[in-house]
């Protein structure tokens, strides 16, 4: 295992903050929480480069611009700009010459903290560019203010900032490029498609043909707009109708299968629990 390296050239103004803290073994164990946290203003020749840091790094530019160096790539941000990394990767980021560059920044970690990272990475960024009205720059400043003096809310109150920071830059991400941050129409009505006709057999080469579109093409833009392929958010749709039905009605797991467009009971219960981690007829037992 590699250790951390760092190198920095720490050139910034007299009201610039930096605070280092040291979560409890309850906040390691069970929240988010913040390893380092600041308001820098900077002037050239600032820089930080790292690596094999076990950390995520959320910064924000509120003037000025600077320059990120993060896998293979350069980036110049400007104001407004907002980029998220591991810092288990290079990264170098530094002033530009002859720019002051302003930024908030933050260092967080916590037990599931991969997963919201590798959303935003399968997005292709680091950088994304939040609204103007975008709460990211004021949630980072609350968690600034909270962590001194700190006392026994301070973690929790962290932990819960931090998740409405990691929720805010997802959506953030999830609508760069979009205009008007709208779902294309097309998307749209493939879902209303699915919701209001579960019960036939659907392939997706079915709704590739309905669609007139490539099938790997369709899978992917639904994807990106709904969170889930096409046919797992149709099996969703079933599943769901199912459930209700276990719980409302006397039909039989058969029956029950056919009516929400599965017609081979034993791959209704294969695909039931593999989503519920429990069969049909064990869910019954727990909600009736």
């Amino acid at each position: 295992m590699m250790s951390e390296q760092e190198r920095a050239s720490h050139i910034w103004t007299d009201e610039s903050t930096r605070l280092i803290l040291t979560p409890s073994s309850t906040a390691q164990a069970s929240y988010f929480f913040v390893q380092e946290i600041g308001y820098f203003k900077t002037t050239f020749p600032y820089f930080t480069e790292r690596d094999h840091l076990h950390s995520y790094l959320i910064l924000y530019t509120l003037s000025g611009r600077g320059r990120l160096h993060y896998q293979g790539q350069q980036y110049t941000v400007g104001q407004g700009d907002l980029f998220f990394i591991s810092c288990k990767e290079y990264q170098r980021y530094e002033a530009i010459q002859e720019e002051d560059w302003e930024f908030l920044w933050v260092h967080v970690q916590g037990a599931t903290l991969d997963g919201y990272y590798e959303q935003f990475r399968q997005r292709q960024m680091p950088v994304c560019h939040p609204a103007e009205s975008s709460e990211i720059p004021e949630l980072i400043r609350k968690l600034l203010q909270i962590q001194v003096p700190r006392n026994n809310k301070t973690e929790l109150i962290s932990s819960q900032l931090i998740v409405e920071l990691l929720t805010q830059i997802l959506l953030t991400s999830i609508y760069t490029g979009e205009k008007n941050n709208g779902i294309p129409s097309s998307i749209l009505d493939l879902q209303k498609f699915l919701e209001n006709h579960y019960t036939d057999p659907i392939t997706l080469d079915d709704l590739a043909q309905k669609y007139n579109t490539n099938k790997f093409q369709l899978s992917r833009d639904f994807k990106q707009y709904i969170g889930l392929p096409p046919i797992e958010y149709l099996i969703n749709i079933r599943i769901n109708a199912a459930k209700n039905m276990l719980r409302y009605s006397d039909k039989s797991i058969q029956q029950i299968a056919s009516a929400v467009g599965i017609y081979n009971v034993s791959h209704f219960i294969n695909l039931f629990k593999a989503r519920v981690d429990c069969t049909p007829l064990a869910y019954r037992k727990e909600w009736t």
